[in-house]
């Protein structure tokens, strides 16, 4: 079998040749293997480099928005509890009783008004709580300002045009009327308490005049009614022209604003006011007026006066005595129809009074913004003075039509002006 060892030897040699290149193969695959681990490695180290950094980018995002959400979470709820404590006061202030709560609501209700954009919200409300008057004033716009236009229906639809002259005029006609009637229902239905008796809005505006060029402000529409007179008021339905008329109010009425006298003016915080002196309860029946101290004789008017405006509510005010130089009392008067300020000046005389006085007190009523001026006096006037007054919102009353007068609430005196002339 010797010979056949060869055979074997010979085919050892060819299975170890094939053993050393299977080795050889399988080094350089594990090398290869080896280079090919150390690269998706480094991949691998680099991708978790990447995600981390990713992340830490993303982190440092997400936080930084955290905190700027934080932040503007912290400033809205700062925002909102100086807002809420701000309604807070702004209710509880609306909610008080009288006159703070009543100014408080029309204050509140005039900054919120739905209003046309060429009208402003800037206005001024005073309430006097023994007439029970609401006073306020507001700023209309000049109508020569505003750009009046028209809406037109055509085939392609709603078309804005310029208005023309008459169509503007027509338009103006309407605008202070309708902003008065609405500011005085806006602030009647604020009442619920049932203080409010009347209420009087005046309008002003700052306009140009055309004759010297000069911006100028002036009164421009005023009106004043009684609380039942507005509620009474349909807004939707009426016609504002014609439901101003009915109340009586004063308007400008044309494109160039005209100023007109206000209806009503209260300033019930008149320094000029003196407190009340009580005279007529003291005095002597039969008592000569024409002889007792003229200022208890103002005194006298302003109580006789009370008595005769007492059934519309009014209040009469004396002023510091001035001895014959400007008004002597002053008469506020809610009654729709005769109502707002009236000017009284007292003259305890015993001559003729001069024209002069009269004169004296229809310019009182202009500067003081009355609706009418009362001369009442001890003596008598001249023909000149009644020819001055009667034409304007004056009343002279006389020696006699003032006893009349006192007689009619239950007062008996004299005048007797050669007795008090021997007198004084």
């Amino acid at each position: 079998m010797a010979f056949l060892n060869w055979l074997v030897v010979d085919a050892y040699k060819d299975e170890q040749a094939r053993l050393v290149v299977a080795k050889a193969r399988k080094a350089e695959l594990l090398e290869a293997c080896e280079k090919r681990n150390q690269i998706v490695g480094a991949l691998a180290s680099k991708v978790a480099r990447s995600y981390a950094k990713a992340v830490e980018v993303q982190k440092r995002a997400f936080d930084s928005a955290t905190d700027a959400w934080r932040r503007d979470a912290a400033a809205f709820e700062t925002a909102f509890r100086a807002e809420s404590a701000n309604a807070k006061k702004l209710f509880e202030a609306a909610s008080l009783p009288g006159e703070l709560g009543l100014i408080q609501r029309v204050e509140l209700a005039m900054s919120s008004l739905r209003w046309p954009a060429f009208a402003s919200i800037e206005g001024e409300t005073r309430f006097d709580a023994k007439s029970g008057i609401v006073i306020h004033e507001h700023r209309f716009p000049d109508t020569s300002s505003v750009a009046w236009v028209k809406f037109v229906k055509l085939k392609s639809g709603i078309s804005k045009k310029p208005a023309n002259q008459k169509e503007a005029r027509e338009a103006a006609a309407k605008l202070y009327p309708s902003l008065c009637l609405r500011l005085a229902a806006e602030i009647v239905r604020l009442d619920d308490e049932g203080i409010v008796k009347a209420v009087a809005i005046n309008g002003w505006a700052d306009y140009t005049e055309k004759a010297t060029g000069q911006r100028k402000r002036a009164y421009c529409a005023s009106i004043f009614a009684t609380k039942e007179q507005v509620l009474a008021l349909n807004l939707s339905a009426l016609d504002p022209v014609d439901a101003f008329a009915a109340l009586k109010g004063v308007a400008a009425r044309s494109l160039e604003l005209t100023p007109v006298a206000p209806i009503l003016r209260l300033d019930m915080n008149d320094p000029r006011f003196v407190d009340a002196k009580e005279v007529l309860a003291k005095m002597a029946e039969g008592e000569n007026l024409a002889a007792m101290d003229w200022e208890d004789f103002e005194h006298l008017c302003r109580e006789l006066f009370e008595r005769a405006f007492a059934s519309s509510g009014a209040e009469v005010k004396v002023t510091q005595a001035s001895r014959d130089q400007g008004v002597d009392a002053i008469v506020f008067d809610p009654d729709p129809l005769r109502g707002g300020k009236i000017v009284i000046q007292a003259k305890r005389y015993t001559n003729t009074v001069d024209v002069s006085a009269v004169r004296d007190l229809y310019g009182a009523v202009i500067n003081e913004g009355a609706v009418k001026g009362i001369l009442v006096t001890t003596s008598h006037y001249g023909a000149e003075s009644y020819s001055f007054a009667k034409d304007k919102p004056l009343t002279l009353l006389n020696g006699n039509e003032l006893l009349s007068l006192l007689e009619q609430h239950g007062y008996k005196f004299r005048i007797n002006l050669d007795e008090a002339r021997a007198k004084l």
